[in-house]
């Protein structure tokens, strides 16, 4: 039990890198650049925050290495209640790594056009403004896809901590029903032109939030604990 406590905290640990950084690539850094409507506002708020964006794709380097070990982590510590749903779990995750992760070759891209910004004539400025929304807008459309994986290895996981006897069964559910909201989302918002006017995805997506959140900490705070029925 206390080789499983050890794993649970650094599984834990992985988790929280994961939840923060995700937090800072996907939302902090973009709301301080990106304005969806404006081009050109999105460009001059680049070049002001240039080192800010620069941060957040060293900071995504981190999020996609954090989540390699993440799942190969929880391997370890939850594959004897049902290896079966456990291989499940590893490569619904770590097929979701290099889906996302080649989306920093296009931040790498935005670099580049920084870099001919300031000897660009106004018609080319205009250019670099509308590529760097493009490039933007594939950028969000990319973990818009993401989403897929994101949600599926949840509810092997999801299963797992509901089975296993000494993580709560109620996270369990909160995981697997998150699997659900995220295949919800992205096939609704695939398949239906008005989804998001009835839809917010922020709120469907709760359940996902509580159950991955709460299994982060539960892991890193307490690791594992015998007979727990809620």
């Amino acid at each position: 039990m206390k080789a499983n406590r050890k794993t649970a905290r650094l599984a834990g640990f992985y988790y929280l890198l994961v939840v923060v950084f995700s937090v800072i690539y996907m939302e902090y850094i973009p709301s301080e650049i990106v304005v969806w409507n404006n081009p050109e506002e999105t460009l001059q708020n680049l070049i002001s925050f240039e080192f800010l964006f620069r941060v957040g794709i060293a900071i995504g380097i981190l999020v996609h290495l954090s989540f390699i070990l993440l799942p190969l982590t929880l391997y370890k510590l939850l594959n004897h209640i049902n290896k079966h749903y456990a291989l499940l779990m590893v490569v619904f995750a770590l097929i979701s790594v290099p889906v996302s992760y080649t989306l920093l070759l296009d931040q790498f891209d935005i670099l580049e056009l920084i870099k001919s910004y300031d000897s660009s004539s106004i018609m080319e400025t205009k250019e670099i403004s509308t590529k760097v929304m493009s490039i933007f807008n594939r950028f969000h459309n990319g973990f818009f896809l993401s989403q897929v994986f994101w949600g599926l290895w949840l509810f092997p996981f999801g299963y797992l901590v509901f089975k296993s006897g000494f993580l709560p069964r109620t996270l369990g559910v909160f995981l697997m029903l998150g699997c659900i909201t995220y295949l919800i989302d992205v096939f609704g918002g695939t398949l239906l032109t008005n989804y998001y006017d009835y839809i917010n995805t922020r709120i469907l997506i709760i359940p996902a939030a509580i159950g991955e959140i709460g299994i982060c900490f539960w892991l890193l705070i307490i690791g594992v604990k015998e007979n727990i029925k809620f």
